[in-house]
């Protein structure tokens, strides 16, 4: 009586763990680096060329496509029209992203983000200086695809349209990203 018991109990045993080690494996964490260009559009665009930025990020994905992302952003452009200076863009971002499912080693997704910005400025012209700052709530969203680039490492290339909700109005740019994620699981 004893033996078939301890046959069931085994049986589930091994049954619940081969479950949790493939939920384990379709889960996934990622550290992530790149950069590219900012792009500004609107009121932004008529004052700043483009820029540059800098992107890191962590990330978690679930086996459904469905993952979520923080990312530390830093950019800089440059003042138009004869006015020297920088406006720089810092700023941390949480994220919900899709990959869209595929059996091949590109992988296409979406992303939502929502976050808090800094927006520096400072520019001088014609011996005037001026300088000013704002931290504000940023949102925005956009695309990019992946592509395998070994047993752990992707690189990926994405673009999104980000809003910063400054005073007054919004500053608005689109970060064009190239960069390289690793699984660390």
């Amino acid at each position: 009586m004893k033996r078939p018991i301890a046959k069931v109990f085994s049986a589930v045993a091994v049954l619940v763990l081969s479950a949790t080690a493939t939920a384990a494996q379709a889960q996934s964490v990622t550290v992530g680096i790149g950069g590219g260009l900012t792009i500004p559009t609107g009121d932004f665009k008529t004052a700043t060329k483009t820029g540059w930025h800098g992107l890191g990020n962590i990330g978690y994905g679930l086996s459904s496509g469905l993952g979520f992302r923080g990312d530390f952003y830093y950019g800089e452009s440059k003042f138009k029209g004869g006015v020297s200076g920088k406006a720089k863009l810092t700023g941390g971002l949480a994220n919900v992203t899709y990959e869209f499912q595929n059996a091949g080693s590109v992988k296409p997704y979406v992303i939502g983000s929502a976050g808090v910005f800094n927006t520096k400025g400072s520019a001088s012209s014609g011996g005037v200086s001026i300088s000013g700052s704002e931290t504000k709530v940023t949102f925005g969203g956009g695309a990019g695809v992946k592509f395998k680039a070994g047993p752990k490492a992707s690189v990926f290339l994405e673009g999104r349209y980000l809003s910063v909700q400054t005073s007054g109005g919004s500053t608005n740019f689109i970060p064009v990203t190239l960069g390289v994620s690793f699984a660390v699981n």
